[in-house]
């Protein structure tokens, strides 16, 4: 017969053997340590954009704004057509058209919504939603913020500039989020400008064409607010006439409808 102390031993080496046994075939392959598998990585990812829905487009702009850059529409035409979309959680859209009694000329206007999402775990929707429009602003012409600068001028040069330019913003007064007119280019048209007061970022693209209908004219007004970009369209086309649509009208309602949408927004 075995001697008590022996039994013991017995007994304590079977319940190590078993719990190192039970250490070894749990866990995930790294050491069993928890939290440490595939996808429960330590690092946070970026945070979701801000809004998670879009507006309904077709009653994003009131009756009221619509009236004024659309006067003499009919009153069914203030309903709105949707754009045809197969995500509305993505992308929205409503158009409106009426006709300018005084010319003749047909008057177009749509909005455009849509919520960008990042699938990168390193960059928030918001980020993106902001790399995404200083891109579209680039393409209609804008300088592009990250395009290196001409240093050529030298240091007495740039420092002689700079005390100008804050000698002219002391003496001017603050825009208030009041745009005020760009500059042309060499045939006196308008040029792309930015524009305050409406969103996070906001430009104005300004452009005349001739069409078999006659003379055509569209401003675009772009906005973003977080991770949603608006876009507002707005056209004027003159049959018959040799006389170009005016741009300050077509972009006074194209930045009024701007600042309806953005005001929708909580930025």
């Amino acid at each position: 017969m075995r001697s008590a102390p022996a039994v013991l031993r017995t007994a304590l080496a079977a319940t190590l053997l078993g719990a190192l046994t039970a250490g070894c075939s749990t866990g995930d392959g790294t050491d069993g340590g928890a939290g440490t598998g595939p996808g429960s990585s330590t690092s946070g990812a970026a945070k979701p954009g801000r809004y998670s829905a879009l507006p309904e487009p077709c009653g994003s702009v009131s009756e009221s704004t619509l009236r004024r850059v659309l006067p003499d529409a009919a009153p069914e035409a203030y309903h709105g057509t949707p754009a045809v979309t197969y995500d509305t959680g993505r992308r929205g859209g409503c158009s409106w058209q009426g006709t300018d009694a005084e010319t003749g000329s047909t008057l177009q206007l749509s909005v455009d919504f849509e919520r960008v999402i990042s699938y990168d775990p390193e960059v928030s929707d918001d980020d993106r939603a902001a790399l995404d429009f200083t891109a579209r602003a680039v393409a209609a012409g804008l300088p592009d913020p990250d395009a290196p600068q001409d240093d050529t001028g030298g240091d007495t040069a740039s420092g002689d500039q700079e005390q100008d330019q804050n000698q002219e913003q002391d003496q001017e007064p603050e825009p208030n989020g009041a745009d005020t007119p760009g500059g042309t280019d060499s045939e006196g048209e308008p040029v792309p400008r930015t524009v305050s007061g409406i969103g996070s970022d906001a430009y104005l693209d300004d452009r005349l064409s001739s069409t078999a209908a006659g003379a055509r004219r569209d401003v675009t007004l772009a906005f973003r607010s977080a991770n949603v970009i608006a876009t507002v369209h707005y056209t004027q086309i003159t049959p018959g006439s040799d006389t170009p649509p005016a741009s300050t009208p077509l972009q006074d309602g194209a930045q009024r409808v701007g600042r309806h949408l953005a005001g929708g927004f909580d930025d």
